[in-house]
């Protein structure tokens, strides 16, 4: 990550921490809505009930060049692009161009498809132009379940699409929304992302949207807490996983008795602001410029105002200031509903798919052994250099989040080099424990910064054989 990169994220972090209503000086991610179109009918997608979707709205269908050029100014600055919206992303002729620009310009390029329009010659456009990662959603293992779901698809079609594009070199995550009606083929969909060769499969609640009847009878219908044994399918769909080498997240992971998302939601009390006020843009198809995708507010018309106009301009601002006064802020109805407060991983240290804050075991009381650096709030390279002291022979572990990256035998002060190349960059807790230990002494949050360009892989973590010291996991 360049220089320019790495202090447009610094000043919104100081921003988001300190409640300001000025962010850096553009977005660290944005959203643009390449399509306002799909090519099915998918039972649970909103794009099938909004009408400013249909076909006579006078909505836009695609995300035409003119309005990409109005954006140009923030991508030196810009992360991450998610090209993708409630439409199919590509069905936009100008999808290839999109992705060159952007990779061209240092941001990472993700997007989200059906895969059913891909073939060979489509997903090696798309690896040449740069794209970074692809999550294609497919919610069934077999085809009379996906068929039913994505109304419209052909399940073969789906499977070509994602064979070619891992044939092509891309990333392809799996996003299978979990329902009563298809979560027995969990665990099946975990085989079947082994079989295509993608990374891993991520599984989405299903989204409750209390301002659509009929996506709400939807949910009253199909939502987990209506399923038996999904604690113990997510059990075996994990064990598969493991035994496959490929990863399966899912904000239910972990649950084992309340699978009714709405219902867990009221129970869990969320305390930290979102950040996505100081973080991201959400472009629709007619120029809007939004916070998210599921937020209606528009804080600017980008065919009225230029995108710097709008990322700092008086709407954005009142928008921060009501989520730092942690007030039920302008069109959040939606994400609160469904406990979508999200914190940006360049922000605070968080537990991935959930956006929560990482939560470490309790402390040891003994505090004779200490780091003296990185302090904390510090940026940080790799290899990872830590510096502290023991007052006791002890085997030390050496943490970050809750993964061992160093072990060592320590009498006295030590410094410890870790080579940390699976770590991603954001923030993360830097912390030491006894080998074997649960508990530790105090964590500090530090910053990881590759002033150098990361390698064209994915990071990813690390297989055990290919760390420094064989680690523990928490």
């Amino acid at each position: 990550m360049n220089n320019l990169r790495w202090s447009n994220i610094t000043a919104a972090r100081h921003a988001y921490e300190t409640g300001g209503e000025i962010a850096g000086r553009g977005p660290i991610e944005a959203f643009f809505e390449v399509a306002a179109r799909c090519n099915l009918h998918c039972q649970m997608c909103a794009i099938n009930y909004d009408s400013r979707y249909k076909p006579r709205s006078g909505r836009p269908p695609f995300f035409e060049p003119d309005l990409f050029a109005r954006l140009r100014p923030i991508f030196p600055s810009l992360l991450r692009a998610y090209l993708f919206g409630l439409g199919e992303p590509t069905l936009n002729k100008h999808l290839v161009d999109y992705i060159a620009e952007l990779s061209d310009a240092g941001a990472e390029v993700w997007f989200n498809t059906n895969a059913t329009l891909i073939d060979t010659a489509m997903a090696e456009a798309i690896a040449r132009a740069g794209a970074d990662k692809i999550t294609v959603s497919i919610d069934g293992a077999t085809a009379a379940t996906y068929e039913t779901i994505r109304q419209g698809a052909k399940f073969d079609h789906v499977i070509r699409g994602i064979r070619a594009l891992v044939n092509a070199g891309i990333a392809v995550n799996l996003s299978f929304v979990a329902m009563a009606s298809n979560i027995d083929e969990l665990p099946a969909m975990v085989d079947l992302c082994a079989d295509l060769g993608a990374t891993g499969v991520h599984v989405e609640p299903l989204f409750a949207q209390p301002t659509s009847a009929d996506l709400m009878d939807h949910y009253s219908r199909e939502h987990l807490g209506r399923a038996t044994n999904v604690a113990g399918i997510f059990d075996e769909a994990s064990q598969r996983a493991a035994d496959h080498g490929v990863t399966l997240a899912s904000r239910f992971m972990g649950e084992r008795n309340e699978f009714d998302y709405l219902r867990r939601v009221r129970e869990d009390r969320i305390d930290w602001t979102c950040s996505e006020p100081w973080s991201s843009i959400w472009v629709t198809s007619a120029g809007e410029v939004r916070t998210c995708c599921i937020n209606e507010t528009s804080f600017g018309d980008l065919y009225q105002q230029s995108i710097d106009e709008i990322w700092n301009g008086s709407e954005y601002r009142a928008f921060r200031s009501q989520h730092a006064r942690r007030e039920a802020a302008k069109g959040c109805g939606n994400c609160v509903a469904n406990g979508r407060v999200r914190q940006s991983p360049f922000f605070k240290t968080i537990e991935a798919v959930t956006y929560r804050p990482v939560i470490l075991p309790a402390t040891l009381d003994d505090s004779r052994t200490f780091i003296d650096a990185p302090a904390e709030g510090a940026a940080i390279s790799d290899p990872l250099i830590v510096h502290g002291a023991t007052g006791m022979p002890i085997d030390l572990e050496l943490m970050i989040d809750h993964t061992c990256v160093y072990a060592l035998h320590a009498t006295g002060r030590f410094a410890i080099e870790a080579p940390i190349p699976f770590v991603t960059e954001g923030a993360h807790l830097v912390w030491m424990r006894p080998r074997g230990e649960q508990r530790g002494w105090p964590a500090r949050e530090v910053f990881l910064w590759r002033s150098t360009p990361a390698s064209a892989s994915p990071l990813r973590l690390a297989p055990e054989s290919e760390r420094p010291a064989a680690p523990s996991r928490l």
